[in-house]
């Protein structure tokens, strides 16, 4: 597959579980058909008192494998940059998981991005001993601390949901950070967060990007932040039929977006191979 330079990069969400198509089979399979990164979701665990605001809970939710060791084995076997669609980074200890977000990135040469998002799962945050109406701000605190640890050779950060004395922590990131990306709706206040704190926005379909992608940008330069930001990595979900996916595809082209993620997590096992060829033929054709 031969991409245009100034055509965005074209990953991978899967949902992998215990028993979904082999994770390591994937992202060969996945490389090797000219895909650029394979992310991965984040559930610690499902309480059966979950409400899935979707209506029946698919057993895949039970099942999912935990992202950071999961990417761990990827970067190990494949070039592929790997990331989180999405980590509920308020449900870690942040001390701890700064060290390993940091420690992955080091070991695979600087590859890690980080989608994050606030969760859904009222039961599942409450098992780790935090209020569903903190979230965010849990959230965006977790996120500051991991960020001094990453940045400061003494690091200290001090807030009401997170907090580290004065400390030392190596590895730092490659690049001295890794991009956050936030997954929200583009509402008024989903911008906000995303301009307050992250690194840019992580969609949840790509049907979003008309709305919010112009009020973001916008916003963005009212703020004063970087030129070249908010980075934007879309999620298109699953189509089938090649003319829709491929009028989407170049539809965020057109738009600037800097990755695409094409949305694999409801296809069955059985399925996932001849679903990456009917992707990367129409990829291929998208890009001449």
């Amino acid at each position: 597959m031969t991409r245009p330079e100034s055509f965005p990069l074209v990953g991978l969400l899967h949902f992998g579980t215990d028993v979904s198509f082999p994770l390591l089979e994937f992202a060969r399979e996945a490389e090797d058909r000219g895909f650029d990164s394979v992310v991965l979701p984040q559930h610690t665990h499902m309480p059966v008192s979950s409400e899935y605001p979707l209506g029946e809970l698919p057993d895949r939710y039970r099942r999912v494998l935990d992202p950071y060791i999961a990417l761990s084995a990827v970067a190990a076997r494949t070039s592929l940059r790997i990331g989180t669609c999405v980590s509920l980074v308020a449900q870690h200890d942040p001390i701890a998981l700064a060290k390993a977000v940091a420690t992955l990135d080091f070991l695979s040469g600087g590859r890690v991005t980080l989608g994050v998002g606030y969760g859904w799962n009222r039961a599942e945050l409450t098992d780790h001993g935090h209020r569903f109406g903190d979230r965010r701000a849990i959230a965006r605190e977790h996120v500051e601390l991991m960020r001094t640890l990453w940045r400061d050779d003494v690091a200290e950060y001090q807030g009401l949901h997170a907090r580290v004395s004065p400390s030392w922590a190596w590895p730092k990131p490659v690049h001295g950070s890794v991009p956050v990306l936030l997954g929200v709706q583009p509402t008024e206040r989903g911008v906000a967060d995303i301009v307050a704190w992250a690194d840019g926005w992580m969609p949840g379909s790509d049907d979003q990007l008309e709305l919010g992608l112009p009020a973001l940008r916008e916003a963005w330069q009212r703020a004063g932040r970087a030129d070249a930001g908010p980075v934007v990595w879309p999620k298109i979900n699953y189509s089938g039929d090649d003319e829709d996916l491929r009028s989407r595809i170049e539809r965020c082209h057109e738009l600037g977006v800097d990755q695409i993620l094409l949305d694999l997590q409801a296809v069955p096992r059985e399925d996932t191979l001849r679903i990456l060829d009917r992707y990367s033929a129409v990829l291929a054709k998208s890009t001449r």
